[in-house]
């Protein structure tokens, strides 16, 4: 009795930590385009989507990439204003919001893990500026840690998909760059 009581709290806390950590995936990946070289002067990113009140999320999620792209120090400019694009090319960061499951910060603070986990899954295109020529495509996940603190919220959801969506794009960069 007293081994099963063990391994009952052992698995118990090994759920705990899994239910936890927070995640970003990239899927369903097509191949990337590198057939032609891609000028980093300029990175447009346009978030979109189509389910009901989420213009304050489309916000949130364009801005997060827009910083995360801008920190890497690797493109000329980033913006989510085509007006700012200059005549020397870039890519496109075409985001699409597809689902989106919130946890707010005060229902973390009411209920701790038993609040969930927020997610965002959204569908990305990168094509070619000028040319409209698609690069790459693929949906990513973004999921909170779901745990009793406040870092399990949607923002964090938010944070873990837009990583993804930079490392992507970094990632697209090295192999098309001129």
């Amino acid at each position: 009795m007293k081994d099963m009581l063990k391994y009952a709290a052992i698995l118990s806390v090994l759920l705990t930590f899994d239910g936890c950590a927070s995640s970003g995936v990239v899927k369903n990946a097509s191949p990337v385009s590198t057939s032609m070289p891609v000028s980093l002067d300029f990175v447009l990113v346009e978030t979109s989507g189509s389910l009901d009140n989420l213009e304050t999320d489309r916000r949130l999620l364009n801005d997060v990439i827009i910083t995360g792209l801008r920190e890497t120090q690797m493109f000329g400019s980033v913006s989510g204003n085509k007006a700012d694009a200059n005549s020397g090319g870039g890519i496109k960061v075409n985001v699409d919001i597809k689902k989106v499951s919130k946890v707010s910060n005060s229902a973390r603070a009411w209920f701790g893990a038993l609040a969930g986990r927020a997610r965002i899954l959204v569908q990305v295109t990168i094509s070619d500026l000028n040319s409209g020529k698609q690069i790459e495509t693929f949906e990513t996940e973004g999921k909170s840690s779901g745990g009793s603190d406040l870092a399990g919220t949607t923002d964090e959801a938010f944070q873990q998909a837009a990583r993804r969506v930079v490392a992507e794009v970094v990632k697209i960069s090295r192999q098309t760059s001129q």
